[in-house]
């Protein structure tokens, strides 16, 4: 059988399965008022079926897009049948151990380009920062940066802030704030047709590797690295997987497919939502170490070692965590 023949012979059932899904996901009161395109009792049976029409795709080799969507059906299928019971924080920790991982997984090819995009200019800018050292007043304000000497040089009174007398309290609600608001702005200006977000990515890789290259050439460079080891594992990875969210949302309004645009940035919505969660649980970790580990002062071997350390943690978990319950 034929890729066209399978999908035009299957795919009402798929929609079917994917309603139910979201039907399932509703607040109890919501879900009394809308009727599920099925039955709870056939929900095993179709869930065995999602899983068949996977093997088959992958076996006869069809196209990326229709063995993703039956992936992804029988990932969140496979959730809902053995998913863990509880509360919505129960549920939100259980999906960090393993489900977050896998979606990133998935959705690979946004990851990819999100990271490319926000990398590349990092590099870049670092580079000819280094070798040309005034061109980074011609990126960035001479004020702006003078804050950065502020900051990292020797009369700092903490490492990374111009905070004064201001607590570690207060700098991780800060931190907070500030870390999500780049998240969601990343993720967000994906609407616009995904334009929003790559400027997003491009700005703050051009604005990252300006500084860090900057602060290096002022000859800061311990105890900046000191200050931004720890937490930046966490935070520079939030803000790719927000990119790769945007990126998402923007494909799904240029190349809606067979469905209309609405449609299909709905579709796009949902299948994201997991990844911008997990990425906003990461920048609240990142702001915690930014609050309280970051600013102390100890060898600078200790804090790269843990920088190093969370780094390691942050890739095996992306590229290992739960593929024991997706085999």
């Amino acid at each position: 059988m034929r890729q066209e023949q399978f999908e035009a012979r299957f795919a009402s059932r798929w929609d079917e399965f994917d309603r139910w899904l979201t039907h399932a996901r509703l607040p109890r009161r919501q879900r009394a008022k809308k009727p599920a395109p099925f039955g709870d009792e056939e929900m095993a049976p179709r869930y065995r079926e999602i899983c068949q029409h996977l093997a088959l795709a992958r076996a006869r080799d069809y196209g990326p897009a229709v063995a993703e969507r039956l992936h992804r059906l029988a990932l969140e299928g496979h959730d809902c049948l053995y998913g863990t019971p509880g509360g919505s924080l129960r549920r939100f920790l259980a999906y960090l151990s393993g489900g977050f991982a896998r979606e990133v997984r998935r959705e690979w090819r946004v990851v990819l380009a999100a990271l490319l995009a926000f990398a590349g200019p990092y590099l870049a800018l670092m580079i000819v920062v280094r070798v040309f050292p005034d061109f980074a007043y011609i990126v960035l304000p001479a004020e702006q940066l003078g804050q950065f000497d502020v900051m990292y040089g020797p009369d700092a009174a903490e490492l990374g802030t111009q905070r004064g007398a201001r607590d570690d309290l207060t700098m991780f609600g800060f931190y907070i704030y500030n870390n999500i608001g780049i998240g969601f702005k990343t993720f967000a200006s994906g609407l616009f047709a995904g334009v929003g977000t790559v400027l997003a990515l491009l700005y703050n890789g051009v604005f990252m590797g300006t500084v860090d290259a900057h602060v290096v050439n002022l000859g800061h460079a311990q105890r900046f690295y000191s200050f931004v080891a720890g937490h930046s594992s966490f935070e520079l990875t939030a803000i790719v997987l927000c990119g790769a969210a945007g990126l998402k949302l923007g494909a799904s309004m240029l190349a809606p497919g067979d469905w209309s645009r609405g449609e299909s940035l709905r579709r796009a919505a949902r299948s994201v939502i997991g990844i911008v969660a997990g990425a906003a649980a990461m920048l609240v970790i990142a702001a915690a170490i930014e609050g309280f580990w970051s600013p102390r002062t100890l060898p600078l071997a200790i804090k790269l070692g843990v920088g190093l350390i969370n780094w390691v943690l942050v890739i095996a978990y992306l590229l290992l965590a739960g593929r024991r319950d997706a085999a």
